[in-house]
């Protein structure tokens, strides 16, 4: 900006700033206060630019999404070929730009699978497959008659599958190295990711998430490069799938931290910037989905949508507002698929391929949440990494300890809309149900995938 511009103005420092609001408040300047966004990790209320002078913040910009736009990915469950084969193109018609397909059993996928993506060119429409199953037996199903290049992946983390479940997660590593080399000139296949789901919605806040998010990374690309994986080769090749909450602010720096410490894990392998770009897809959290009140899921998962455009995703899944507690009917899924048509089409958030960079407030959040999870991360590091954590129960412990404080939160008035504030009279009913003693709202939630594999791992 030319210092020529409004040169009428003086130059106001954060402390003129913040006398004109101590002044504006009068008695109600104690609201002028920092705020908690994770155990031990305040923010100020406002910053300015004498904050981003830090060459740190320069860094972090650099780190950040360069080309506008995401892809509008919705969830497709697999049932039926040819009704399926019928929604992926409604879908993909009607405003999505690729398409989750939840697969299930082998057998069915063998004799349903080709019909279902008949007419689908997976050379030029990304299809990401959602499974556990063998991901060699099922890249030989997809690929079967589908040419020579793909786009698209397997949508599946067999590290975040044993500490859900305790299955062995070995024999998937492998696959996924035989699929790596199997696509190694397919540079829009990405044949596994690495997701936060499993933390997220154990009530992890988001320095752990993305601590034992960078811990599980580590561990794949340790045993990726012992296999004979490139560094480059792992590192571009894999997607995040990343749950975004309802804190606004917090989850649009949530991403932008991500990219930023993706960064000094590529550097720490010698993989060159300019060759090395993440992936994110984003979806809206279930964690706080509300079973009783589901329309209000409709409007959370708006705002939870805005922060991961604003912070940088790649690719964007709306859920259904009703997919928590049952299958989603055509109107919640059309619904859902037009949030992120309406982001991009209405608000032109599409057409800026950084939103949130150059506001100071989510510079520093940005900032302040990588070094603390950075922080976290080489602890776990220290302590043997991911899989000796887990065994040890750190990273339960750890995540245990944030599940609290968020049902404290809830329960000692933090605001939920339809769940603890504005509800239905239905609603109310229900709740009283519950337990009208100690006002406890946890029954009121979906609260998936809660407990990382505890009856498993004792702590």
């Amino acid at each position: 900006m030319s210092k020529l511009l409004f040169s009428e103005f003086k130059f106001s420092t954060k402390d003129t700033w913040k006398k004109q609001a101590e002044k504006e408040l009068g008695e109600n300047k104690t609201r002028i206060g920092s705020w908690e966004i994770a155990p031990d990790l305040f923010v100020e209320p406002y910053y300015t630019g004498e904050n981003l002078e830090d060459e740190a913040i320069s860094n972090l910009q650099n780190c950040q999404k360069k080309n506008p736009g995401w892809l509008n990915i919705p969830f497709i469950s697999f049932d039926k070929a040819w009704p399926n084969n019928a929604k992926l193109k409604s879908s993909l018609e009607s405003g999505a730009d690729a398409v989750i397909l939840d697969l299930t059993e082998m057998d069915l996928i063998k004799s349903e699978l080709s019909k279902t993506l008949h007419g689908i060119r997976l050379s030029d429409t990304p299809i990401f497959f959602r499974t556990s199953i063998n991901s060699e037996n099922l890249f030989e199903e997809i690929s079967r008659g589908a040419g020579y290049y793909l786009k698209g992946g397997i949508y599946n983390d067999p590290l975040a599958n044993w500490m859900r479940t305790g299955n062995d997660f070995e024999e998937a590593t492998e696959n996924i190295c035989k699929v790596l080399n199997q696509t190694k000139l397919m540079r829009e296949f990405r044949p596994f990711m690495i997701e936060s789901h499993v933390f997220h919605n154990a009530g992890a806040n988001v320095v752990q998430e993305l601590a034992f998010l960078l811990a599980s990374t580590v561990h794949y690309l340790d045993k990726l490069t012992d296999a004979g994986i490139s560094p480059l080769h792992a590192l571009s090749r894999f997607f995040y799938s990343i749950s975004i909450g309802t804190e606004y602010l917090t989850e649009i720096s949530k991403l932008r931290a991500l990219r930023f410490l993706y960064r000094k894990i590529s550097r720490a392998y010698q993989v060159p910037d300019e060759l090395c770009n993440v992936f994110i897809q984003a979806q809206t959290s279930t964690f706080y989905d509300s079973a009783h009140s589901a329309e209000t899921n409709m409007i959370r998962s708006t705002s939870e949508a805005m922060s991961a455009v604003i912070g940088g995703c790649n690719g964007l899944s709306v859920q259904a507002f009703d997919h928590s507690f049952k299958h989603p009917i055509e109107f919640s899924e059309r619904v859902a698929r037009n949030v992120s048509s309406l982001l991009a089409n209405e608000s032109y958030l599409s057409a800026v391929a950084d939103p949130g960079a150059g506001s100071y407030q989510i510079e520093m959040m940005s900032l302040k949440i990588a070094d603390a999870a950075w922080e976290l991360f080489l602890q776990t590091e220290e302590k043997g990494g991911l899989i000796s954590a887990f065994k040890q129960g750190f990273i339960q412990s750890e995540i245990e300890n944030s599940w609290q404080k968020k049902i404290d939160d809830l329960n000692g008035g933090k605001i939920m809309i339809g769940v603890n504030k504005y509800k239905s009279e239905v609603d109310s009913v229900y709740i009283s149900e519950i337990d009208s003693s100690k006002n406890n709202f946890t029954d009121f939630l979906t609260l998936p995938n809660r407990n990382l594999s505890t009856t498993i791992f004792k702590k």
